[in-house]
């Protein structure tokens, strides 16, 4: 039995998550940008950046354990070895990001974008492994939170649909003072962010989608997220050139919006 415990408040969820995130971010972009004292060099913040992601999990563990002792932590940490959901579930998961930033690619360079998007060559194995390794890491410290305590305590208040609204809007506001920091924020500016938002809703959606439908399985939105980053940051980056970036968010919106009307769980699917 994998029971989700929803007795975590959003509200309280979110705020200690943001405070704790963005009191690593905000000081880091300060220094990015040259305002204020804090003079942080590039190399330093590339890697005390990575705490802030962590923040998410922590905040899980720290209020499921507040108000539900060792137990309510060990049923958190559970639902990450929930696999046994239907190879279905595994497909739209693991597969589906993949495929469409392959698309994407594929659209952008048929319509003559320039410059072409290709798999991008692969460092030594080690350097490889270690990047994934910081992808997965990374990865978990997010859904943990967002997944793991967030979503089923919105959905323990409003529908599914209203839930990975807030959810949504949330996730992404979490991430500005995170996505201040990346080259492609220097490059492209304010309207970057706008595009990092126009990707994130549509694929909160998704991922809650296979979330009701799989048992409350954190390990589908572990792969889920941790598979379209290791795709698009180290073989196929989609997301770095704007056209390109335009074609998988108007992908994502398109298979996401016929999934809104099956978001919510049959009542066994968060109790099972």
């Amino acid at each position: 039995m994998h029971k989700i415990e929803a007795s975590v408040r959003p509200a309280t969820f979110f705020l200690l998550t943001f405070a704790l995130s963005w009191l690593i971010w905000i000081p880091l972009a300060l220094s990015h940008f040259d305002i204020g004292p804090f003079k942080i060099s590039e190399e330093t913040s590339s890697i005390v950046r990575l705490l802030g992601v962590l923040m998410p999990a922590a905040s899980a563990v720290l209020l499921s354990l507040f108000t539900g002792g060792g137990a309510a932590v060990r049923q958190l940490m559970a639902r990450l070895t929930i696999w046994r959901v239907g190879w279905q579930w595994w497909v739209a998961a693991a597969l589906v990001q993949p495929l469409l930033l392959a698309f994407a690619a594929m659209l952008y360079n048929a319509f003559g974008g320039q410059p072409r998007i290709a798999p991008q060559p692969q460092a030594a194995g080690v350097a490889l492994a270690v990047n994934i390794i910081f992808l997965l890491i990374a990865t978990l410290g997010e859904e943990i939170g967002w997944r793991g305590v967030a979503l089923p305590a919105l959905q323990k208040r409003y529908s599914a649909l209203v839930s990975s609204a807030i959810l949504g809007v949330l996730w992404a506001g979490w991430h500005i003072p995170f996505w201040l920091l990346l080259d492609t924020f220097d490059q492209f500016g304010i309207g970057y962010l706008a595009l990092n938002f126009l990707l994130v809703l549509p694929l909160n959606f998704y991922i809650t989608w296979f979330f009701n439908h799989s048992r409350g399985s954190l390990l589908l939105p572990v792969a889920c997220h941790v598979v379209f980053n290791m795709v698009n940051t180290i073989w196929l980056p989609v997301t770095i050139n704007v056209n390109a970036f335009i074609i998988f968010i108007a992908l994502g919106w398109a298979i996401t919006i016929p999934l809104l009307r099956y978001l919510e769980p049959k009542p066994e699917k968060l109790s099972t």
